[in-house]
């Protein structure tokens, strides 16, 4: 746990107060939170997060420019995410706010940091296009942030950037950073690829990777991992047969050359016949001479949503015929949303939210053997099962080390109208055995505040987590920087 200098922070309550007539009560508190952000009276939304070194490097958007108009920002949090800077650095380049820059994207590798956002600057009609730019001294200095997807007239609508960087330092210095998105230059929307070296060098058109016919069904929301070894893995939700399924591309050598045709993942029901949203990924590079690919989705075939999973052991090669239902209450007996995925040494762990005790709680279950056999389901969130709404769990991380945070709705017993906060609980044991309860991450008073969209990374010993808080009023960026084994785990 890092020592840092706690803040003395004054938090307006939700209720009535005792000040004067209309007056909201006034709670001093202290606090090891850290403010992130220095939007003011600005709306904050859309964090992200990644952590190289001792640095800690957040992304966002907020209005602070223009009412209502995005601009993308950053910040950077020194030995840790102790030291956070006094200002931001806006990263699109629009310091009026005439033009709408929101939902970026980062990643990073040592000293380098590359962000990728969506941006209609260049649009009379609010076409979107994907913009990147890049520091490579940790956040100090950014390059003019260039065009990414070739439509200097915004004739065409880019959306859902995703991105990567693979660095391996004892092979050579360069960095190779992969992007994909989604655009309907063709008619409706395709998802496309490119990549860069060292922040250059991209490749001179986008690469297609859904092998339908061009601009025929909505292909969207491109989930992008690598494995470090030339592998990259792309999945998707695709329209093509009506419904809403799952399909995936890959290659094996940074992009040069991809599957010839692209693979549909939510097999065991016939194509377009449901629905299948909410993708994730997970990449097993601990699985001998090739990577292991892991991909969930919820999936209303059975009526209500359930969680399901497939995967590939071969570098995303051959897939099974039959995607797995991972809860093992009864198909369509709950609803069942967004699950999150890790996998390490042939042990996958799946995360989601269902309602199966009326309140949604957080469960997980776990395979040894690559998703063969699955163990029992175990619930994470450890009040009363359905008593409060547990939401949108993250999984991460490293080995048999697993942390799992979400957004949570309990409330104390005399707070009649709560808002939620973040938990969250850790394994040391590849989620066998878990903490033995889960512990409240944000620590103002307990529901006095909205804390959300928590964005969380695993970096050695310790947990990074960045979410929007409303404990001052407004919406703004809060970390906390947390043991990756809890107390009484």
């Amino acid at each position: 746990m890092r020592s840092a200098i706690p803040l003395v922070v004054l938090l307006a309550a939700t209720g009535c107060g005792t000040a004067g007539v209309g007056e909201p009560e006034v709670i001093a508190y202290t606090t090891n939170d850290l403010p992130v952000d220095h939007s003011l009276e600005a709306t904050v939304g859309a964090p992200r997060m990644c952590v190289a070194g001792a640095n800690v490097y957040a992304v966002w958007h907020d209005d602070r420019r223009a009412p209502g108009r995005n601009q993308v920002f950053f910040n950077v949090g020194r030995g840790g995410g102790v030291h956070w800077g006094e200002g931001d650095v806006q990263l699109s380049s629009d310091p009026e706010g005439t033009s709408v820059a929101e939902n970026p994207t980062i990643a990073c590798a040592g000293d380098s940091v590359y962000v990728a956002w969506e941006d209609d600057r260049d649009s009379e009609f609010g076409h979107k296009s994907i913009y990147f730019t890049y520091s490579d001294d940790g956040g100090d200095n950014w390059v003019v942030d260039q065009l990414v997807t070739l439509d200097p007239e915004g004739e065409w609508d880019a959306q859902g950037p995703a991105l990567a960087v693979e660095y391996d330092p004892d092979v050579g210095p360069d960095k190779h950073i992969y992007f994909a998105w989604y655009d309907n230059r063709l008619g409706a929307y395709d998802i496309y690829f490119t990549r860069s070296t060292n922040g250059y060098n991209f490749l001179p058109q986008g690469k297609r990777l859904d092998t339908d016919t061009a601009g025929s069904a909505y292909s969207a929301h491109p989930r992008l991992l690598v494995d470090g070894e030339q592998g990259v893995y792309v999945a998707w939700e695709d329209s093509r047969d009506g419904g809403n399924d799952v399909y995936f591309n890959r290659s094996l050598d940074r992009g040069d050359s991809w599957l010839g045709d692209d693979v549909r993942l939510d097999g065991g029901d016939d194509g377009g016949a449901s629905d299948a949203f909410g993708v994730a990924m997970a990449i097993d590079t601990d699985n001998g001479d090739e990577s292991a690919v892991y991909a969930v989705w919820h999936d209303g075939r059975n009526g209500s949503n359930d969680i399901y999973l497939n995967y590939a052991h071969d570098s995303g090669t051959t897939w099974q015929a039959d995607a797995v239902r991972i809860e093992n209450d009864g198909p369509g007996a709950s609803e069942s949303f967004y699950p999150t995925v890790v996998a390490s040494d042939d042990r996958v762990v799946v995360g989601w939210h269902d309602d199966r005790d009326i309140g949604f709680d957080i469960w997980m279950r776990g395979s040894e053997n690559g998703g063969l056999d699955w163990g029992s389901e175990m619930r994470l969130d450890t009040d009363v099962a359905g008593s409060a709404h547990s939401l949108g769990t993250k999984l991460v991380g490293i080995g048999p080390n697993l942390v799992a945070v979400w957004t949570d709705h309990r409330r104390p017993a005399e707070v009649a109208d709560g808002h939620p906060d973040i938990y969250y609980r850790t394994s040391n044991d590849g989620g066998f055995v878990w903490s033995a309860n889960d512990v409240r991450v944000d620590d103002d008073p307990q529901s006095t505040g909205i804390s959300d969209q928590p964005q969380v990374v695993m970096a050695g010993p310790s947990v990074y987590v960045l979410w929007v808080d409303y404990r001052a009023g407004n919406a703004d960026l809060w970390f906390r920087r947390m043991p990756s084994t809890a107390p009484g785990g």
